[in-house]
């Protein structure tokens, strides 16, 4: 670990031209070392910013200044991969609160399939915890979309963190889009519709909190969020659309707001330049930060066989926390 802060330090020197290199931030400042980006498997899409991979070592070990490292990537890139971890469930939450106050989310809001005594861990698998098939449908997030978009401002500003511990022989790759390069390619024309527009999040039309019960959906009041955004670290300028379920606030009416909100979403996800697919091995720690990228879960044979187990924790970014330490138990702020 001291080797790798030595260079990464020894990186820091370096000036902005050469830390650019030949990557396209899109308004994101560089980051303060250079890092690689993974690309493996077939299904990769053609950015050049998003999916850097960040080698910390063993995240148990992580210190501060490995934080703020690790930190610094996920800012430039959007999402960061850390390789060849063996969390458990607590160490995962520990490493979560390292960079940033963690979330806990209702229990209704998680598929009512609880991780034992972790309630800041989100099993995201095909398989409940006493062993058993989830059935087909035991999927979450296969659609375009941010975490958190259901939180006030500056709550909002959350990173997810999604570690493997089983895999399916082959496909499940989790996508991104990149929400500041689809800002800075808009066109004169989308750009002032979308500047006069805001998108309108309720938990009650989220997929995934289906199952929410009328006591924790109540939690969270409907929030509204400019379309037009900029990052809390770096002022760097960005899309915020939530997802396809948004309603859109400031066109003549909600039909237009739609078709507002669907050509910005293809825009995003449909050009190549602007997606990763994450394609994983065991032992991934794949960071994305949601006010940067849309993402989305992608299929694999959900046969009752393979066995897709991941863990997701969530932070939020310190710098949005209104002066608060600690966990972040949920409820309307």
């Amino acid at each position: 670990m001291v080797g790798r802060l030595a260079a990464a330090r020894a990186a820091r020197a370096l000036s902005s031209a050469e830390r650019l290199g030949t990557t396209e931030f899109f308004g994101a400042l560089p980051p303060r070392f250079p890092c690689a980006l993974h690309r493996q498997g077939s299904m990769r899409g053609g950015s050049e910013r998003l999916g850097a991979v960040v080698d910390v070592g063993d995240v148990r070990e992580l210190d501060e200044e490995g934080a703020g490292l690790v930190l610094d990537a996920l800012r430039a890139h959007g999402i960061i991969v850390i390789k060849g971890q063996q969390l458990t469930r607590a160490e995962q939450v520990r490493f979560t609160g390292m960079l940033g106050e963690t979330i806990i989310l209702p229990p209704s809001f998680e598929g009512r399939d609880p991780e034992p005594n972790q309630p800041a861990i989100q099993r995201v698998t095909n398989f409940w915890a006493d062993g058993s098939w989830k059935g087909p449908a035991g999927v979450f997030g296969t659609y375009w979309h941010q975490d958190g978009q259901f939180w006030q401002a500056p709550l909002h500003n959350i990173m997810s963190m999604l570690y493997s511990a089983a895999l399916p022989p082959s496909g499940g790759q989790t996508g991104f889009a990149d929400l500041r390069a689809a800002r800075a390619t808009l066109s004169t024309s989308l750009l002032e519709e979308a500047a006069r527009c805001s998108i309108r999040a309720s938990v009650r039309n989220i997929a995934d909190f289906a199952k929410g019960t009328e006591e924790d959906l109540a939690l969270f009041p409907d929030v509204s969020h400019p379309m037009l955004s900029t990052h809390l670290l770096d002022g760097g300028a960005l899309l915020y659309l939530g997802s396809h379920a948004m309603e859109v606030e400031g066109m003549e009416s909600a039909e237009d707001g739609r078709v507002l909100l669907t050509r910005l979403l293809a825009h995003t996800t449909e050009t190549p330049e602007f997606t990763y697919f994450h394609t994983w091995e065991l032992g991934d720690l794949l960071i994305w930060d949601n006010t940067q990228v849309l993402h989305h879960g992608f299929p694999y044979e959900n046969n009752g066989i393979n066995r897709r187990e991941m863990y997701r924790s969530q932070a939020r970014m310190r710098s949005a926390s209104p002066g608060r330490s600690g966990g972040c138990i949920y409820g309307a702020r």
